[in-house]
């Protein structure tokens, strides 16, 4: 396994300016400036470890302690197939606290995640990696491939999580909030096709002010705060609620994906605020 989560080589794929020997100068200033190197050293210190073991290693390094509200919801799901869907409002920290809950509970938990977080390899056994771009305009396709893979696992009978949106959540001007882009119409497509009872969960916090500043200015730049980002959870608890189970046969009152999409996000987007939260530091998850 190796050592470390964003290496030299892999910016060289991401861009020419990386390569030869200025490029990797410049590759390892670049990874300094936007705290690559701080990931890397909290990776490798866990890096020994997999699946949800790594990820609850990878948070109590960075000291991220969140708490699940009806956490007692989850009783009801653990048994056979079933999907999650959740906002996305960190970026890659959300993706690790889901393996880290729903992993230890179900080991055969898989997350569909994009290429950058698929780097984590540590993590590989719950990925299933998705070949998406990163913009504010909806991927109408995600990797078909993929796809595939993922109604595989589930019809075998194993649970799944998505981030329907495909992309880290932006703040909007217009509404003045920050929210998902519109969710993807073929991660819509996979959920309505797998007929399974599907799992709302909800995120109720977000990142800085900074990060959602610099989306406003471009979502590259963005995307470059993102492993500071990382950091700056430290001692927040995080609050993330579980909602009410839709159940397969909810899922068939909807003939059309738009109203089923915006069901499926009002079940996250419209969950109450629950009356209590339960510190993840309490459970017996590993």
């Amino acid at each position: 396994m190796k050592s470390q989560a964003i290496e030299i080589k892999d910016l060289e794929k991401l861009s020419p300016i990386f390569r030869g020997k200025f490029g990797n100068r410049f590759a390892k200033i670049m990874m300094h400036l936007l705290a690559i190197d701080k990931v890397n050293a909290v990776y490798e210190h866990s890096c020994e470890h997999t699946g949800a073991d790594f990820a609850a290693r990878l948070l109590n390094d960075l000291g991220v302690h969140y708490r699940i509200g009806n956490i007692e919801r989850l009783n009801q799901s653990l048994k056979g197939p079933f999907i999650t869907v959740s906002n996305h409002p960190y970026g890659g920290l959300d993706g690790i606290m889901l393996i880290d809950l729903m992993a230890s509970l179900r080991p055969d938990y898989k997350f569909m995640v994009n290429k950058v977080l698929s780097l984590i390899k540590t993590m590989e056994e719950n990925f299933i990696s998705v070949s998406t771009v990163t913009t504010k305009k909806p991927d109408s396709s995600a990797n078909i491939n993929s796809i595939r893979e993922t109604l595989k696992h589930i019809r075998e009978g194993h649970p799944v999580g998505l981030f329907p949106s495909g992309a880290v959540s932006d703040f909007s001007l217009r509404d003045f909030y920050v929210r998902d882009r519109e969710w993807q119409e073929s991660m819509l497509k996979l959920i309505k096709m797998a007929k399974v009872p599907i799992v709302p969960i909800r995120f109720f916090d977000q990142n800085s002010p900074f990060f959602y500043i610099l989306g406003l200015i471009n979502w590259k730049i963005r995307l470059m705060r993102m492993p500071s980002e990382v950091f700056n959870k430290r001692n927040q608890m995080p609050r993330i609620g579980i909602g009410e189970i839709i159940t397969i046969e909810e899922q068939e009152h909807f003939n059309d994906i738009k109203s089923f999409g915006t069901f499926l996000r009002k079940s996250v987007y419209d969950m109450p605020m629950p009356d209590s939260f339960t510190p993840r530091t309490v459970l017996d998850l590993h």
